[in-house]
């Protein structure tokens, strides 16, 4: 596979972020009117704000390079599901897998690229509705019904990027265990 340098350092730096600001969020608690947080947690919290904050940067940056059309196979790779030729594909390497069948990256990765462009939307939706609490809740917590809505909204997506860095590196230990080391080439500089 051969990933151009956008893609390379984009993905790296969406995988370190996200990375981070998960494990974070296990030590961190939020602020609210009247709770004393631990050294511990007021750090994890300032850390996720700050670590969000870049990550939002880095996705902005990575939606721009798609609408600039420099995606790796095109948008419609990670985004396949307007095109039946596409949803095909991936249906396709669906009932490869339920029938315990992992092919090659090489030769098949529309679900892989559908899979991408899953997390790249949660990742997405959990940046912006974040940035919205950064500039939204007050030092002490207080918040107003509106951004109490986007925290709710926040924190009910969070298990979804938990469980889609889960799946996402088990397919890579998979592939890498039966011998597919091409899933490699998106950290090679």
């Amino acid at each position: 596979m051969k990933y151009g340098g956008y893609t390379r350092i984009l993905h790296t730096l969406i995988a370190i972020g996200i990375t981070l600001e998960l494990v974070s969020s296990l030590v961190m608690k939020s602020p609210k009117p009247g709770r004393a947080l631990t050294p511990l947690q007021s750090f994890g919290y300032q850390a996720h704000e700050m670590i969000g904050m870049f990550v939002l940067a880095v996705l902005v940056l990575h939606w721009i390079v798609f609408a600039a059309d420099h995606a790796h196979k095109g948008i419609g790779h990670f985004f396949p599901w307007f095109s039946r030729e596409r949803m095909d594909a991936v249906l396709g390497e669906i009932r490869e897998l339920s029938g315990l069948k992992v092919a090659d990256p090489e030769q098949s990765d529309s679900l892989a690229g559908a899979i991408e462009g899953i997390g790249l939307l949660v990742g997405s939706v959990l940046a912006a509705s974040g940035a919205v609490l950064f500039f939204g809740v007050a030092e002490n917590g207080a918040m107003s019904r509106a951004v109490h809505a986007v925290k709710e909204f926040h924190e009910f997506w969070a298990p979804a990027m938990w469980t889609y860095l889960c799946l996402h590196a088990g397919a890579a230990m998979l592939h890498l265990a039966l011998g597919h080391r091409s899933v490699l080439a998106i950290f090679r500089w």
